[in-house]
């Protein structure tokens, strides 16, 4: 991997992710049995949000307001837990003075709960504990005579055309690679060849398996070498290509072939020894891959970024060596792991299991630290305005101040993450209910958003 300083490139603006269009993991109440979205609401301008500060020396800033009165939170809680008693599901919670680390309030916190994509914020954690997150992601062509090879270091955001410096998904563009190597081709009279790619660096399953039988298998895709919009096999979150990295040579295949050069594909391969470069094309940062894998709770981009640090730490970069590897992250970093449970790295399992306190740990941990880590907490999507929360918290003081990441499965919903009180206290918190009779989860999403609300107008 590369290393470049990006500085503010990997602030908070809401502006330059290129988000548009992958809002998949948390299924966008796609997800059989989901409800349909909250009503649009009409909402003013966005407020001048704060900077995440460089990624090299990095430190968030917590605001230290005035100190909340921890017998303020029960009455708050407790509507929720009524309904959770009515619904018969469970609720859980917690909440966490960021300055201080106090519990102000916890329901359940200790418990281990089906977490769905919330798990990402422990990807997440383990991939900036792991990578250097000003690094690009390299894709390359490489020769050797008339047979050719393209290699990538696991670049799943490639775009098919043109690179696009404005964009996350799609700052690499196939169409570059090909223009720049098409020129040294045909400068060494190379007319016709044949092109091989990087098979899948990683062990074992692609995709855990564990999926069919939940019925979520279609909604992650392979890990892989390189792939297009994280390997979908169209434009819907739903259907991914058995074999992305195939795709991107044969697109690339094409764009060389319409420029001159006949390629025929021959097959995956380990990388070359003694083939000299034509062309690289470059990701955007793995922070700001890592922002938009938060931003849309992509499950694909999550689970390679597991493997990716795997191979960076130097274990097995497989499913068990990738979510081992977040429980000793976690451990060394003194975030409390009880009762944690992961078979896999983007939550989509529904055997995964993690508590409360584990969630709000991490991010207390992140939001205290120096360096890239520091980051995280920001790098969560903002109520009422991007990401999977466009559409929550759209009114009231959590508008634009909370930031949170969404779970979302069938009978489970959670959301973890930061908000400012009105006296300008950070809290963290993360709440959630499990065991959500007749895949109802989604009806739930109103009354965890409330309660965060209510966090904010403290």
């Amino acid at each position: 991997m590369q290393r470049r300083t990006i500085g503010a490139i990997v602030g908070t603006s809401v502006l330059a992710l290129g988000l548009a269009g992958y809002g998949a993991a948390d299924f966008a109440g796609k997800v059989p049995g989901f409800l349909a979205s909250a009503t649009n609401v009409t909402v003013n301008p966005p407020p001048n949000f704060p900077q995440a500060s460089l990624i090299e020396g990095a430190q968030m800033r917590i605001p230290e307001g005035t100190p909340v009165d921890p017998g303020a939170l029960p009455p708050l809680w407790a509507p929720l837990r009524q309904a959770a008693v009515e619904g018969q599901w469970r609720a859980w919670g917690i909440v966490v003075d960021a300055p201080t680390g106090d519990v102000l309030f916890e329901d359940a916190a200790t418990h281990a709960h089906t977490p769905a994509s919330t798990t990402k914020i422990l990807t997440a954690f383990t991939a900036l504990s792991f990578l250097d997150p000003s690094a690009v992601l390299s894709t390359s062509l490489l020769a050797s005579g008339s047979a050719l090879h393209v290699t990538s270091e696991g670049d799943l955001l490639l775009g098919r055309y043109a690179s696009d410096p404005d964009s996350v998904f799609g700052r690499a563009g196939i169409a570059d690679l090909a223009q720049e190597a098409a020129v040294a081709l045909s400068a060494a009279g190379v007319s016709s060849a044949t092109l091989s790619w990087d098979s899948s660096p990683f062990v074992g399953e692609d995709r855990l398996n564990a999926l069919v039988a939940q019925d979520t298998f279609d909604y992650v895709g392979p890990t892989a070498s390189m792939a297009f919009a994280a390997g979908r096999a169209d434009d819907s979150d739903v259907g991914f290509l058995n074999d992305p990295a195939r795709a991107v040579a044969a697109a690339l295949a094409q764009e060389l072939t319409e420029k001159g050069i006949t390629v025929t594909l021959t097959g995956p391969s380990p990388t070359p020894e003694g083939y000299a470069t034509l062309a690289t094309i470059e990701s955007a940062t793995i922070a700001e891959q890592l922002r938009w894998m938060l931003h849309t709770s992509d499950n694909t981009v999550a689970e390679q970024y597991c493997r990716l640090a795997a191979h960076s730490a130097g274990v097995e970069a497989s499913f068990s060596g990738a979510t081992g590897l977040i429980r000793q992250t976690l451990q060394n970093a003194g975030v409390s792991t009880e009762g944690l449970a992961l078979e896999d790295c983007s939550g989509l399992s529904q055997n995964d299991r993690i508590s409360a306190k584990t969630l709000t740990d991490a991010l207390r941990v992140a939001a205290s630290s120096t360096g890239a880590l520091a980051d995280l907490p920001r790098f969560l999507p903002w109520a009422g305005l991007n990401g999977t929360m466009t559409n929550r918290m759209r009114e009231g003081l959590a508008w634009a101040n909370a930031q949170a990441k969404t779970g979302s499965l069938g009978s489970v919903s959670s959301l973890a993450g930061i908000v400012e009180t009105t006296s300008g206290r950070l809290l963290i918190f993360a709440v959630g209910a499990d065991e959500v009779p007749d895949q109802g989860s989604a009806a739930i999403r109103p009354l965890l958003d409330r309660f965060v609300a209510s966090l904010a107008a403290l």
